[in-house]
C-alpha cells in the first residue's frame, strides 16, 4: 500500500469518526447490499458473458450511492461538530440540502438530456447513459465554468 493509500485510509477512518451512528449503520447496510448485488452479477463467479447493460447501470448507481452517501454523511458529521448549537446545525443542514437539491436537479437534467442526445447520435440505447456516467461530470464542470466566465455582469 503506497503513501496515497495510507492517506486515503486515514481520511476514510476520520470521516467514519465524525459520522453519526445512524449514518454508519445505514452506509454499512448499503455497502453490504451493494457487495451482494455486485457478487450476484459477477461473471467471474458464475461463468457466462458478464452483466448486461441494465445490471451494469444498477451496479454503477449503487457505487454512486455508496460514494455520495459517504460524502454527505461525512459533511453532515463535520457540520455537526463545527456547529455552536443545535439551531446553528439545523440552519447549516438546511442550507446544505437546499444546495444539494438545486445542483442535483440541474445535474440530473443535464445528464439525462446529454445521455439521450448521445443515444440518439450513436443509434444505440445505454451508450449515452454510460458516457454521461463516466465523463458527464467533467462536461458539467466545464459548462458551469464557461457560464460563470461569460454570464452578464449585474449593474451596480
Amino acid at each position: 500500500m503506497g503513501i496515497l493509500g495510507i492517506i486515503g485510509l486515514i481520511v476514510v477512518l476520520g470521516c467514519f469518526g465524525v459520522m453519526s451512528k445512524t449514518s454508519r449503520i445505514l452506509l454499512s447496510i448499503l455497502l453490504a447490499g451493494s457487495l451482494y448485488y455486485w457478487y450476484s452479477i459477477s461473471a467471474v463467479f458464475h461463468g457466462g458473458s458478464g452483466p448486461d447493460m441494465g445490471q451494469l447501470q444498477i451496479a454503477m448507481t449503487l457505487l454512486s450511492a455508496n460514494i455520495g452517501g459517504f460524502v454527505v454523511a461525512a459533511v453532515l458529521g463535520m457540520m455537526k461538530k463545527g456547529s455552536t448549537s443545535e439551531a446553528h446545525y439545523a440552519a447549516r443542514k438546511k442550507a446544505f440540502f437546499a444546495f444539494l437539491v438545486k445542483w442535483g436537479a440541474i445535474y440530473a437534467v443535464y445528464a439525462f438530456a446529454g445521455g439521450k442526445l448521445i443515444d440518439l447520435a450513436m443509434g444505440e440505447d445505454g451508450v449515452g447513459w454510460l458516457f454521461m456516467r463516466v465523463w458527464g461530470l467533467y462536461g458539467f464542470i466545464a459548462l458551469l465554468l464557461l457560464w460563470l466566465v461569460f454570464k452578464p455582469k449585474k449593474a451596480a
